[in-house]
This record gives structure tokens, sequence and C-alpha cells, in this order.
């Protein structure tokens, strides 16, 4: 999990869920002030009873949408989003707004799942990824079809990265099917 070094840190979580990344966020950075959004009202009314549940004092959960986010220019040291942007209606945008509210020198981690990843590996994922309620066949065609199909590669969200002002990118693997994409402002 990524911890801040030095002074206390202001950590955005864009498109927050549930607000698992979030809550674990501000365990690993005790000092930090976390901060997650979620667009869908029902998800920050469940990340907010998950942080009720865990006690974690210094995370903080809000709806609002990436493509305007409601801070002050520089307002965060560092942005994170796990799995969303594939859900935004124009990714551009988004990390336009990141990169506003980030301070400079600061840093964005953005997770996705990769849109090329191979059958025998999207295979591989899909038999840890199970749910009860849905068949195995039918699970593999959702993964390929609706969560990594609708996704990006790395190559086409750094291109819209740079495309939304950032210069410093630098991509990596990320464990299974994912990879991330480092930016600094």
């Amino acid at each position: 999990m990524l911890a801040c070094k030095g002074a206390p840190a202001r950590i955005l979580d864009v498109g927050a869920g549930e607000g698992v990344v979030s809550l674990r966020l501000a365990k690993a950075n005790p000092d930090a002030v976390v901060v997650g959004i979620d667009y869908a009202m029902m998800q920050v009314r469940a990340a907010n009873r998950l942080k009720k549940k865990e006690q974690v004092l210094n995370c903080s959960f809000q709806q609002g949408n990436a493509m305007a986010l409601p801070f002050s220019e520089a307002a965060f040291d560092m942005v994170v989003s796990v799995n969303s942007i594939k859900h935004w209606p124009d990714p551009a945008r988004g990390l336009s707004e990141i990169r506003r509210v980030l301070r400079s020198g600061g840093q964005a981690f953005i997770s996705e799942a990769d849109r090329s990843v191979s059958p025998e590996a999207l295979l591989a994922f899909s038999e840890h990824y199970r749910a009860w309620y849905i068949w195995g066949a039918l699970m593999r065609w959702c993964l390929r079809n609706v969560v990594f199909g609708k996704s990006y590669t790395a190559e086409e969200l750094k291109t819209i990265a740079i495309r939304a002002g950032f210069s410093d990118t630098i991509t990596q693997a990320a464990p299974g099917p994912f990879f991330l994409l480092v930016l600094t402002k």
C-alpha cells in the first residue's frame, strides 16, 4: 500500500466505491487526511458504513464527479484511482481535473484493468475471481466484455494522460491482468 513520506499528506481517491482503498490508505498513513469521492451516493453510503465499522478517523467520503472535482487547485499531495477511469465519460477531462487538484510535484496513481490481457491471463484471473451466483463461463464473458472490454491498454491511457497535461508518465504491470500508471505534476 502507498505510504507518504514527510509531512502529513492530503490524499484523494477518485472513484472510491465502497471505500476499501481509501481506508487502507488512511490506515497506512495515519497522519494523512484521505478523501474518497464517488459518483454514486449508494457507494458513498457504503463507504461511510465501512469507515464507521473500521473506526478510521482520518478518512472521509463524499459524492463527487471525476469530471468536475469539488476541490481547489493544488489541494492534494497524492491522487489514486483504482479501476474507475473506464467508467468516466471523458477520461482526458477527468485526468485534467486530477492534475488541477494535485500540488506541484504531486503524484497520481491510476490502476486499471488491461484491455490487452491475453485469454490465458484472463482465464487464470477468473479462476480466482468467483461469485457464487455467477456460472464460470458467464463470469469470464463479463470480465472479457464488460470489465476488460470497456477498459484501456496502458499505452492508450498514457496517451490520454499526456493529452490531459501530464508529461511525466510511467506505466508498469500490476498484479493480475492490470496496469498502473504513475503521473507526476
